[in-house]
């Protein structure tokens, strides 16, 4: 079996920017656990323990989905909490820009995966996940550090211009997550 999911990679400078704002949002924060530099992506879809000869078939199946589809321009935005900032569990930067066409590509992606026993996501939102809250209540170091956060110095814009099939393998360290496909949009 192997865990898989579809995802947004971040860019190289995008991501270098990101990172230096998790750490600044981390200053003086404990208990939670913060997502690795290289792990920093954008979830399309979470597809869980697939048998490994199903691999192919779900390869065929995506990049049907994704063959009327051009590339898009995202931007990465404020930090957040999801369920909220009563009881925040993650925390994480919104996605803006093109998210709509990003919606209606993951919604394609649920379709063609659909008849091979993948259940639609109901409740599908860009995030970028910086990290997961281990303490229960609120981290009032980390309450403070997002809202003295005063944004990015330049605008983080992207253009996607592919989707990665990747793999997950958890382990004591964390997740290593391994790249099996790619689908490239077209220009």
């Amino acid at each position: 079996m192997m865990r898989l999911f579809l995802a947004i990679d971040i860019p190289t400078g995008i991501r270098e920017q990101v990172v230096a704002a998790r750490n600044w949002l981390a200053e003086g924060v404990k208990g939670v656990k913060w997502v690795e530099d290289h792990n920093l992506h954008l979830t399309l879809k979470f597809l869980g323990g697939v048998p490994e000869e199903q691999v192919g078939v779900i390869g065929q199946a995506v990049k049907r989905a994704v063959e009327d589809y051009r590339s898009f321009w995202l931007e990465v935005g404020s930090p957040g909490f999801f369920p909220h900032i009563r009881n925040p569990r993650v925390i994480w930067l919104d996605i803006k820009g093109n998210t709509e066409y990003a919606l209606l590509l993951g919604e394609s992606i649920d379709e063609s995966l659909a008849p091979l026993g993948f259940e639609p996501d109901k409740r599908r939102r860009l995030h970028l996940t910086l990290g997961r809250i281990r303490t229960e209540g609120s981290n009032q170091q980390l309450m403070k550090n997002v809202k003295d956060f005063r944004g990015f110095p330049e605008r983080l814009a992207f253009e996607v211009e592919q989707i990665m099939l990747y793999s997950s393998e958890l382990t004591s360290s964390g997740p290593i997550y391994s790249p099996v496909d790619k689908f490239v949009l077209n220009d």
